[in-house]
């Protein structure tokens, strides 16, 4: 029987009404859960966890690929998707079929009997079952949302993973730095290695370091044990035992070299992993990030321009991500940017935009279909003194239209938000 993605959505729907809160941060509802399902999570074997405020999903695709080409199988779950659900679950290599995803969803939505439980715990017990299921040689897990108290926390991994941390999701992680790297240094398990990423933030990373000589867990560090570095027009990876040095990035966001930096580290810890012929055949250049500084070159959005003005989508949404996005944006040939933006009411505008160097025109819009969407006009209230050149549009398609009525031989960039991102991918 073929399963349509309405079929799915509504599936979905009813998922999410069997508890009041979207998010609802405990570890009480999914444990309860996976043991009537016989505890799945506790037959997945080399399960590598991965927690951070950015970089997550890249450094996972990384160390996926990475991983695949060394003849390695993969399951993956990833949150949050961006154009279909399915994308969060990834079984030996592929993503999995409607048919699959319904059939899983059904028996855990049966399992759990109307208890309440959040939309987030209720899809993780459904991935685990799915994953022990289909046995892979390694399962990357990212983490939802913090780590300490997110429903993929339930498990003990191989090897625990945490990217850059910075300020986001302060309403249900705290309001410092410090308050948020604790949250994610919850992943960090009893003598279980921790490799650690790039960190804006020092105090972020001595949380990390002294939460993992808490647990006993072995530390592996970027900036003390591991470092990527420049040299010329090549990457250098170096730690005590190795020294790779491969081509730069060609086409990705140039914060996309901490998250291969890290992702390397991680599969240092591994034997067997082929990762010198891998960036020898210049793979690394290959991997595709959507959403993610993706430059959009083909497709109706692009039919709407004129041939000289260049297309970018990002779905950053904090501070620091914008920060790095503005550094990727600076290492571009110079231009006129011209910003779209969309953005959820969690989130604030104004530390968001104030990281960037060089706004030409600003245009706001409604994230469509997202009932916690900021709306255009509320945006434009937010962001009016801080901006001249600042309008509003009805959509992505009108806002692009008027910009190219006005511009030429500019970039543009759609940001602010994984759901607008996800929502200009679908409709492209």
């Amino acid at each position: 029987m073929n399963i349509s993605n309405n079929q799915i959505d509504n599936l979905l729907n009813e998922l999410l009404s069997l508890h009041p809160k979207k998010i609802d941060l405990s570890l009480g509802r999914i444990k309860n859960l996976l043991t009537k399902l016989d505890n799945p999570e506790y037959k997945i074997k080399n399960i590598l966890h991965i927690a951070g405020t950015n970089g997550k999903f890249s450094t996972l695709k990384f160390i996926q690929e990475i991983l695949r080409f060394s003849n390695y199988s993969t399951n993956a779950y990833i949150s949050p998707h961006l154009v279909r659900f399915n994308e969060r679950f990834q079984l030996m290599d592929k993503e999995v079929s409607n048919e699959a995803l319904c059939n899983v969803l059904e028996k855990v939505k049966d399992i759990n009997q109307n208890d309440p439980i959040t939309f987030f715990e209720i899809t993780t017990a459904a991935f685990f079952e799915m994953a022990s299921k289909n046995p892979a040689d390694f399962t990357l897990l990212e983490v939802g949302l913090g780590g300490r108290l997110d429903s993929s926390n339930v498990i003990t991994p191989k090897i625990s993973i945490i990217s850059s941390v910075s300020m986001d999701h302060q309403d249900f992680l705290g309001d410092s730095v410090e308050m948020i790297a604790f949250e994610k240094s919850g992943i960090i398990k009893n003598k279980v290695p921790l490799i650690i990423g790039y960190q804006p933030y020092p105090e972020a990373k001595e949380i990390l370091i002294d939460q993992a000589e808490y647990k006993k867990a072995p530390v592996f560090a970027h900036g003390i044990h591991w470092n990527l570095i420049e040299y010329k027009n090549s990457l250098v990876y170096e730690d005590s035992q190795n020294e790779i040095k491969f081509n730069n990035l060609e086409k990705h966001n140039n914060f996309q070299k901490k998250n291969l930096g890290l992702a390397i580290a991680t599969l240092s810890k591994l034997p067997l992993i082929n990762v010198n012929s891998f960036f020898s055949k210049g793979l690394h250049n290959k991997i595709n990030f959507p959403g993610r500084m993706e430059k959009i070159t083909k497709g109706p959005l692009v039919s709407i321009l004129d041939p000289s003005n260049e297309l970018y989508l990002d779905g950053s949404h904090n501070e620091d991500a914008a920060r790095n996005l503005n550094n990727s944006l600076n290492q571009l040939p110079q231009k006129k940017l011209c910003v779209i933006l969309g953005m959820i009411n969690t989130k604030d505008p104004i530390s968001y935009l104030s990281q960037f160097t060089n706004i030409d025109t600003l245009t706001v819009i409604t994230i469509p279909d997202e009932e916690n969407a900021i709306s255009s006009s509320e945006l434009r209230s937010k962001l009016n003194r801080y901006y001249k050149n600042i309008n509003e549009a009805n959509s992505v398609k009108d806002a692009l239209k008027s910009i190219n009525s006005n511009y030429k031989n500019v970039r543009i960039l759609i940001c602010g938000s994984l759901y607008l991102a996800g929502k200009v991918l679908s409709m492209n």
